[in-house]
């Protein structure tokens, strides 16, 4: 599902709402985008959760037609634009229009594919310049003698034909060099490969190896036997990772209820980061947690059940459960994970 799909299934998901009578309530909203978006919306969920609760999302959803007026696409990023980075907002922007039903926007293509310039054919070389190719192999190369008379013949020809017969001539001397370099070389490999069989009939003493003494062994003594571990220590310390455990998320409501985000973002870290956001905290006059429990370990980390309730600034409040994932391996303790549980009262 792409970003303009997910503003589409978004909207289809308000529109059953309405016409089943339900009331827009960003709460529910907020847990349907992290459940409609995958992998590739993960960065888009805070600007979700955002939207769905920003006043301008909940008049257009509230209209008898929900979500029906396309100049709403100006307004919806003007609020995103003003709190979320300029990349978010461009993904943002897709999101919205399938939100409105506007049209797909268009896909923006592959770049031309330039079609490779034409390779000039080479010139051709002009006739006095081309040579009749020798053989550097030869094994009969001419001598100088023959060279020479060669050279002779061609001059007391045409004109024209001087300068090519000693291209020829000149050929024919660099092919006998040639062939007579490579046998020199050939010759001075083969006498250096002679000269280590001639040293190897060479017979060695055999050099003596010195035998390793080992040395005397020592008596080993008896171990003593472990002492049995002690089980009040593991429970102190457990007992203690636990009042840490609740401790800590119950300081990070209290800062939550005051509206004091800077210090709440010391208590959290991690996938807690998206549940903890403050324009979600704002519209509640005041937030508490309390039935802490210990519900899971493992190792240095614990996990809590515990119930929240939501106080509305109308004295409305609501009832909900929620686990907290602490890791006490830490000083102070941190929350690393908190996951929403049920209902247990609605907003009344």
């Amino acid at each position: 599902m792409n970003d303009y799909q997910l503003g589409a299934a978004l909207r289809t998901q308000v529109i059953q709402d309405r016409q089943r009578g339900l009331p827009v309530e960003g709460r529910r909203l907020q847990a349907l985008v992290g459940d409609l978006g995958g992998a590739e919306q993960a960065a888009l969920l805070p600007a979700l959760r955002y939207l769905v609760f920003c006043p301008a999302f909940h008049s257009a959803a509230s209209q008898a037609e929900p979500l029906a007026d396309p100049r709403l696409l100006t307004g919806l990023m003007q609020e995103l634009q003003e709190v979320f980075t300029p990349a978010i907002c461009q993904r943002m922007q897709a999101v919205v229009q399938g939100l409105l039903g506007l049209p797909t926007p268009p896909i923006t293509g592959a770049a031309a594919v330039v079609a490779p310039a034409p390779v000039a054919a080479p010139a051709p070389e002009p006739a006095s310049l081309v040579a009749v190719p020798v053989p550097l192999d030869d094994p009969h190369p001419p001598t100088p003698d023959q060279a020479l008379a060669l050279l002779a013949a061609n001059r007391s020809g045409a004109g024209g034909g001087g300068s090519r017969s000693l291209v020829v001539v000149l050929s024919f001397l660099c092919g006998g060099l040639l062939v007579g370099l490579l046998s020199l070389l050939v010759f001075m490999q083969l006498a250096g490969r002679r000269q280590p069989q001639l040293g190897a009939s060479e017979t060695r003493p055999p050099v003596p190896v010195a035998q390793s003494v080992a040395p005397p062994a020592t008596p080993t003594l008896p171990e003593p036997e472990p002492s049995p571990p002690t089980t009040q220590e593991p429970a102190s310390s457990g007992t203690a990772n636990l009042n840490q455990a609740i401790s800590r998320v119950q300081e990070l409501y209290g800062a939550l209820s005051s509206k004091n985000y800077d210090a709440a973002r010391g208590f959290f870290a991690g996938a807690a980061a998206d549940q903890f956001d403050p324009s979600f905290f704002n519209q509640f006059e005041r937030v508490s947690v309390g039935e802490l429990r210990e519900s899971g370990r493992n190792g240095s980390t614990l996990t809590l059940d515990g119930q929240v309730t939501f106080l509305y600034p109308d004295g409305t409040s609501q009832l909900e459960t929620r686990s907290f994932t602490v890791d006490t391996a830490t000083t102070p303790a941190v929350i690393t994970n908190s996951t929403f549980g049920q209902v247990l009262r609605s907003r009344q």
